[in-house]
Formats: C-alpha cells, sequence, structure tokens
C-alpha cells in the first residue's frame, strides 16, 4: 500500500543524521512505530540505539552501528546516508512530528475497529461492542498510540547491560555514575546526583540556595538555576564566595571595602565563575511550564545537564484556577516529574518546611514537614532534608559536646538507594561546603589567566533567555 508520509519519514531521518541541534527533540517525541517506510524504521532504531549510548548520530556512527548487525545491507546503509543528504534545512520539525503522530492515530482506528468488528461476526452483544470500540478510541485519543509505551525486555535488558559496564567504569577511575556534588560523603551515598527529580527540604536559614549554588558549580556540567527568591547580586556575591577558596570575607564583599588581597583575588575569582557551565534564568514567580519549555530548549542545545529551582512553593502553574494551593503545587511537582522523565537529566528542587518540624526535640525534618505538601513526597525520587543542629544549639548526644559547623542531608526517601543521614561541614558564612575531616582553610592558591568581563558588573540586566 503507498504510504503517503514517505518523503515526511525519509526528511526526518535526514534531519536526525544532519548536523543540527534538533535531534534530541525529535527522538524524545518518536519511535520507531511511527514509521511506515521499513528502511527508515530500521535506520531510527539505530539512530535511537546511538543517542541512548550518549553519542550523537550521524553518518559514521550511524555506519558503525549498522556494522553490528547481520540483517542490513551496505546498500540499505548508502540509501539512508542518501536521505539524509537530500534534506534541507529549513523544515517545520514539530509540524512533521505531528503529521506522524497523527498518521499513527490513523493506523490504530483502522486496527481498532478491524479487531473489534470481528466481535460483530462472532455474535457478541452489539452494545459490549460498542463500549469497547468506545474505550479504545478514548484511550487513543487521550494517551496517543497504544503502543508507544510499550517497550520490549530485550530493548530494556539490553540498555541496562550497557548502563552498567558504563558505571562499572566510572567507578575503576573513582568517578561517580551520577553528577559531582562536590562532597565525598554525598558522592558516596548517592553515587553522585542521579537521574531523578530531587526534593531538598529546609526551614528558612538552613542554607538550601547556599548548598545547592554549591552543588549547581561543582557538577562541572552545564545547567539551569531557578532563581524565584533571591536578587542577583544576592546570587552572584555567593557563587564568588564559594569560588574564592575562602580569601574574601562576605562582609567586606557585600560593603566594598576589601582590602587588596582581597581584591586580587576577587578579581581572580570572577573570571573563574563567569567560565563556569552555569546560568540563571531569574524571573520571581516563574511559571513551571514556561520553566520546561527553556530546560528543553538548552537541553536540545546540550546547554543542560542538571536543573536547580530555588524554590518549589515559588512557582506557579499558569492558568491555574482551583484557588487550592496545595494542588496547584501537587500538579507542579507532577509535571516537574514528567519533564524530568523525559529528559533524563537530574532535576534539583528546593522546597520550603513547615514549622512543625521545629517543634520536635531534636529539630529533625520529616516528610510530613513538607509545606503544601500535596504529591511532592511521592513524585519525587529522593527527598533530603537539611538539618543544621548548631542552629539550635544542640549538643551532640554521643559525646556531649555542642555541634559546630555541622550539617547533614537527612535522606528520607531514597528510591535507588538506601535513607540514612549524611554529614559534612559548611564555612562561618554558609558560602562553601567540605567534608567531616578538612578544613575550610585548606584552600589551593587560585590560578587563573581569565580576565573578567565587564558585563559581569550589569546584575541588574536582563538575562539572554
Amino acid at each position: 500500500m503507498n504510504n503517503p508520509n514517505d518523503q515526511i519519514e525519509k526528511t526526518l531521518i535526514g534531519i536526525l543524521l544532519s548536523p543540527n541541534e534538533i535531534y534530541k527533540e525529535i527522538i524524545s517525541q518518536i519511535g520507531p512505530h511511527h514509521f511506515e517506510n521499513e528502511l527508515c524504521k530500521k535506520t531510527f532504531h539505530f539512530i535511537k540505539k546511538i543517542n541512548d549510548e550518549g553519542k550523537r548520530p550521524d553518518p559514521v556512527s550511524l555506519l558503525n552501528a549498522w556494522k553490528t548487525s547481520e540483517s542490513f545491507s551496505m546498500d540499505e546503509y548508502r540509501e539512508a546516508l542518501t536521505t539524509s543528504q537530500n534534506v534541507t534545512y529549513n523544515e517545520n520539525v514539530p509540524e512533521l512530528i505531528e503529521t506522524l503522530h497523527n498518521a499513527l492515530i490513523t493506523r490504530n482506528i483502522t486496527k481498532i475497529y478491524y479487531e473489534v468488528g470481528i466481535g460483530l461476526h462472532e455474535k457478541k452483544p452489539g452494545r459490549d461492542i460498542a463500549e469497547e470500540m468506545i474505550k479504545r478510541l478514548t484511550k487513543l485519543t487521550e494517551e496517543g498510540s497504544e503502543l508507544q509505551k510499550i517497550v520490549e525486555m530485550p530493548e530494556l535488558t539490553t540498555n541496562e547491560r550497557e548502563a552498567y559496564y558504563r558505571r562499572a567504569e566510572l567507578a575503576k577511575s573513582g568517578q561517580t555514575s551520577g553528577l559531582e556534588t562536590g562532597i565525598e560523603s554525598v558522592n558516596k551515598f548517592t553515587g553522585g546526583w542521579q537521574n531523578e527529580l530531587i526534593i531538598i527540604g529546609a526551614r528558612p536559614s538552613m542554607g538550601k540556595t547556599a548548598l545547592a549554588l554549591f552543588f549547581g558549580m561543582q557538577t562541572g556540567k552545564p545547567g539551569i538555576y531557578f532563581n524565584l527568591e533571591m536578587s542577583q547580586s544576592q546570587l552572584t556575591q555567593r557563587l564568588i564566595l564559594q569560588n574564592s577558596n575562602e580569601r574574601i570575607r562576605s562582609s567586606a564583599l557585600r560593603d566594598g571595602t576589601l582590602n587588596p588581597d582581597e581584591l586580587t583575588y576577587f578579581e581572580k575569582t570572577i573570571g573563574i565563575v563567569e567560565n563556569k557551565p552555569f546560568k540563571i534564568y531569574d524571573k520571581a514567580g516563574c511559571g513551571v511550564n514556561e520553566a520546561i519549555r527553556i530546560i528543553k530548549r538548552h537541553a536540545r542545545l546540550n546547554q543542560c545537564d542538571w536543573v536547580i529551582i530555588d524554590y518549589l512553593q515559588l512557582m506557579t502553574l499558569e492558568g491555574f484556577k482551583g484557588g487550592n494551593r496545595e494542588a496547584e503545587v501537587s500538579q507542579i511537582s507532577r509535571t516537574l516529574k514528567a519533564a524530568q522523565k523525559e529528559l533524563n537529566i537530574p532535576f534539583i528542587v528546593l522546597a520550603q518546611l513547615n514549622r512543625k518540624c521545629e517543634e520536635t526535640t531534636d529539630k529533625k525534618p520529616s516528610l510530613s514537614h513538607l509545606r503544601e505538601s500535596g504529591s511532592i513526597e511521592q513524585d519525587a525520587d529522593t527527598v533530603a532534608f537539611i538539618w543544621r543542629p548548631e542552629y539550635y544549639d544542640l549538643k551532640n548526644e554521643e559525646t556531649g559536646a555542642p555541634y559546630t559547623n555541622e550539617i547533614f542531608l537527612l535522606f528520607e526517601k531514597h528510591r535507588q538507594g538506601a535513607t540514612g543521614s549524611v554529614g559534612f561541614r559548611h564555612n562561618s558564612t554558609m558560602s562553601s561546603f567540605y567534608g567531616m575531616n578538612e578544613s575550610p582553610n585548606q584552600f589551593q592558591e587560585l590560578k587563573t589567566n581569565l580576565q573578567p568581563n565587564k558585563s559581569f558588573y550589569e546584575v541588574d540586566r536582563e538575562l539572554p533567555f
């Protein structure tokens, strides 16, 4: 039977193999089942495999993947390559994807009518046949293809086998399987920040923002920090202090009274900070759908390996008219989880806690203390709470000594690991963090030839995205 979308399918394959930055968006929205053209279907299977291995699909990587299979010929590879070379780059990709989605739905409608229609010949009651058809058609319009979410077991096991050996190689070289946290004890407990929805909750003044900025900087990977609370100047000062190796006094930075030595390190530190792959989206009351659009845009350009949101209860849901704040926050958390799952990168979301945790003897927070919690704890893969016993003048139960600069992450939910407490330390200004057996003064000389951009000082400018 003639395939009316044959050229569209070939065009999408061509775009996937061409030197552009939109291939991740295409791969995330379609699967092999969207293609009727058998060569396009086979080619897409290999393109997706290449992408899942963390590589970029192109003619060379496709050829290497093709060689691993005995069921495809070089003639088919050449035909697929010819397809990619005949593509123009001004195609409306969302429209092409929508066309394939609609074609798939149409094919499934035909399939439903055929399968349900068999019941007419089996003399099933007409009402039963009608109800089954309505049920399946309704499900189809609500969820798309009945097949598109199905993953066969061989694909699951193959992917996980390959993922394990990648993790094993990282372990051999002393690296974490997730993103670097900057704190050895946290790395050991979590394996680094994994591709999960991670909630970090705390009461005010516990260091949520300081710790989140530290984590973002320590990853060494590009990401976006959604700043919904602090001013740009406050946020930037914290980043400078974190990267100054304790060479700058926070009060002098705030008041403009740095001494000559501090001023030297101030200039050096600015050169380091502004060359970090760290973006800040600065907007109070940012909508969750707005945030996800920005995240997806930068992920498509390979400019977003992590997301930090500071903080959840300050985020809004565009168009929400329910009047119930708990229901709104619940929908926001579900929306964030869906985006995290689709993009498969760590989403670290800060959350405010209610006052009830301060009514307990040890002041330790728990899942029930999440403010406007709704479904936050259900949606999250990992939930950790910041606990600073020194803030409450508590003493160590074992030694009786007062706490000094200790800070703990209490992991109350940990889908891929154990629950428990992880301790480390902070400096006196809560601008830097280090291991329990380290000192904040164990710094190295700042070495950089980087010169600061003048634009760095324009702290009130509108950000370019």
